[in-house]
């Protein structure tokens, strides 16, 4: 859907974990969201504080 230049769906992703330290696929997600600005958006939900994460 996201590389098909005539598809312009827009996704949100809101992606919930406990830790910081269980998302999955974090790289490739933000790249996606560089890849794809304005389509793609990822919204970090981390149910235990963490200092360092900085999220949207």
């Amino acid at each position: 859907m996201l590389e098909n230049a005539k598809d312009m769906t827009n996704v949100h992703l809101i992606y919930a974990n406990v830790p910081y330290e269980d998302i999955l696929l974090k790289e490739e997600l933000d790249s996606l969201v560089a890849k794809y600005p304005g389509r793609f958006k990822v919204y970090y939900v981390l149910n235990q504080e963490q200092r360092r994460f900085i999220g949207i």
